[in-house]
């Protein structure tokens, strides 16, 4: 699936998965799913980026890896300085515990907080943890563009990425058997969670590669009869605590059961089921979505600091939902929207022709 244009329901994804972490770290319940909205996260960035990739590809018969690496930048990195500025500057007045040093900042400002949170005692303002799904997304974007021309240049196959998935499932399993690799150790690391992004690419891949594989589900019965099994997945998946299962096969199982949400909500975004996902207010939490994340669980501790509101409260979902919807506008409109003209510009390919055209 190559076109243009607008990929309906994906804002509308986002803002399910940022809705999930809020609840996550709100503590509203001890099983409410918030680490499950990084994974829909991780699976979503594969699924879009991986889509985009084929448009670069389909109309200029190659990508650019140096364009492709500074959209990155111009997408990301906004947000998060601003954001670790904000968390600094309300540390400094006292109304947020902690502080960054500087290990800790260029960790997070380099992308690899992740694995240097394992090995040493980062000192933070309290909420910034979360960034370590941040140096997960960007290992992984820095092999899979390459492992993308590959594919396009069928050096490799699609059964080669299933192998890949199937190796990685068996390096959790080595880690955890072998080497009793506790289960944080396993959600924080790029290495055992590379799958949660690569099965979203799988999906945009058979979904341009095989456009009709799906013609015969696609009507009501055989739709929801479908995302019925795969709801059914995932909340096996969250309502069963074996601590093995779930540093192993938990991650393997959602992603699995995201390809057909996720195919039927881009496809099929009039179905009953997914057009909540494209009202207004929650296309626009989709779009914020990204500072959202970054900015909610400082917000949190903050209001827990100040006595503002609880941890396990409703009152603590609901400012820090507010409050981040208003510091992300504020984001995008001063630092994300005035760089759009220049990643769009990044997005053409300097003295090419898109395939096919004829010179004028």
């Amino acid at each position: 699936m190559v076109r243009s244009g607008y990929l309906p329901s994906l804002d509308g994804l986002r803002a399910a998965s940022i809705l999930l972490v809020l609840v996550g770290h709100a503590e509203i319940s001890s099983r409410s799913p918030g680490g499950f909205g990084v994974t829909v996260f991780f699976f979503l960035s594969g699924y879009l980026i991986t889509t985009l990739l084929l448009r670069e590809q389909h109309r200029y018969g190659t990508i650019s890896m140096r364009q492709f690496y500074l959209r990155r930048v111009l997408r990301l990195m906004p947000p998060l300085v601003l954001t670790l500025a904000a968390a600094m500057l309300l540390s400094a007045v006292g109304l947020a515990r902690g502080q960054l040093d500087l290990g800790t900042l260029t960790s997070q400002l380099l992308f690899y907080f992740n694995y240097y949170a394992q090995v040493a005692a980062p000192q933070l303002v309290e909420g910034l943890g979360i960034l370590w799904s941040l140096s997960v997304e960007e290992h992984f974007y820095l092999i899979w563009p390459a492992i993308f021309v590959a594919l396009m240049r069928n050096t490799i196959r699609i059964r080669h990425l299933v192998l890949l998935l199937a190796i990685i499932l068996a390096w959790r399993c080595y880690r955890v058997i072998g080497w009793g690799d506790p289960e944080w150790k396993i959600y924080f690391s790029t290495d055992t969670r590379f799958d949660s992004l690569l099965y979203g690419c799988i999906l945009a891949i058979v979904q341009q590669r095989y456009p009709d594989f799906d013609r015969r589900f696609r009507s009501g019965p055989a739709m929801y009869a479908i995302l019925a099994l795969s709801l059914g997945v995932l909340l096996f998946t969250l309502a069963y605590r074996d601590e093995m299962f779930r540093s192993t096969l938990r991650y393997s199982l959602q992603g699995i059961a995201l390809m057909p949400i996720f195919h039927f909500a881009v496809n099929c975004p009039d179905a009953l089921v997914f057009r909540p996902l494209n009202w207004a207010i929650i296309r626009r939490i989709g779009v914020w979505s990204y500072t959202m994340y970054l900015s909610h669980y400082v917000i949190m501790y903050a209001l827990a600091a100040n006595d503002v509101a609880a941890f396990g409260s409703l009152s603590i979902l609901l400012w820090s939902l507010l409050l981040s919807c208003l510091w992300s506008a504020l984001v995008f409109e001063l630092a994300e929207k005035p760089l759009m003209p220049w990643r769009r510009r990044l997005s053409v390919h300097p003295g090419s022709m898109p395939q096919g055209a004829a010179a004028d």
